[in-house]
């Protein structure tokens, strides 16, 4: 396989749509090579297509191990490198109590939302340790003081969590707010663990987010929902995926090199 090099290279889970899609085509926007990532590879190549640079889809399912590490692999060895990951694959459940709620229900949720971040961190962190620190414009901080000049790092993860993961959320399903909370404590802990090796590892919380995933969702609802939601944002209106990725790119870059193990709210007032 044909190894591309020379532009940084960004790692999207979930790039078939939504945030996902989103977010990959603004990498490619700001110039880099795009790997986009997604269980329906379709929707991946079809993401693939709007991109204007370099790029390849992958098919993945973030809740088995061998298929995520295959990803990586496939990354790299198309490209050379990693230098950015956006984990957002994720999955929504209907609404109910934790006694109504099923066991297995759980048990997906938790797979992908979770465990299927872990998995991502696990293989992505393990390629990072393994590159050299890249500083992407010395000229940029060469009038700065040395306490703060940015010296390069080896990746930077940004994690999807959700405003649902900072509290409770009534109406939410449960076992989707303990997932996005359970990425908030995974991000913490990756970021303190591999800080001194040169990989940040953010997250972002959004609020409700014009998704095709919301559509499915409210499709399903009751009469009245999607108003009633909305009216919950001081700002009046949903968040568009493309506000959500310009955050996650802007954590991504040389613009935050001492930030890490935060989470960025995009919630428009919540």
């Amino acid at each position: 396989m044909a190894t591309i090099r020379g532009k940084p290279v960004a790692l999207v889970t979930g790039g078939g749509s939504g945030i996902g899609r989103a977010t990959a085509v603004r990498f490619a926007e700001l110039g880099y090579s795009c790997v986009v990532a997604d269980i329906d590879e379709p929707s991946a190549k079809e993401t693939l297509r709007m991109l204007q640079t370099p790029g390849i889809a992958v098919q993945v399912d973030v809740t088995m191990a061998t298929s995520v590490e295959a990803m990586v692999t496939t990354a790299v060895q198309h490209f050379g490198r990693i230098d950015c990951a956006f984990n957002c694959a994720g999955v929504v459940t209907k609404n109910a109590t934790i006694v109504d709620t099923p066991e297995d229900e759980f048990d997906r949720v938790m797979g992908v939302n979770a465990k299927g971040v872990w998995l991502c961190l696990k293989y992505e962190i393990a390629q990072m340790l393994q590159q050299e620190p890249v500083m992407s414009d010395p000229a940029k901080w060469v009038d700065k003081p040395d306490v703060c000049r940015f010296r390069g790092v080896r990746g930077s993860i940004v994690n999807a969590s959700s405003i649902t993961g900072l509290g409770p959320a009534p109406g939410i399903n449960a076992s989707y707010c303990a997932s996005k909370a359970a990425i908030l404590g995974l991000t913490q802990t990756a970021a303190v663990e591999y800080a001194k090796e040169g990989i940040r590892v953010n997250a972002v919380c959004p609020a409700v987010t014009a998704t095709p995933m919301l559509d499915r969702v409210l499709e399903k609802a009751p009469p009245g929902t999607e108003e009633n939601l909305v009216s919950k944002h001081p700002v009046g209106r949903f968040a568009a995926p493309e506000e959500v990725a310009e955050a996650v790119c802007w954590l991504c870059s040389d613009a935050c090199p001492f930030t890490t193990g935060e989470h960025l709210k995009i919630a428009g007032g919540l």
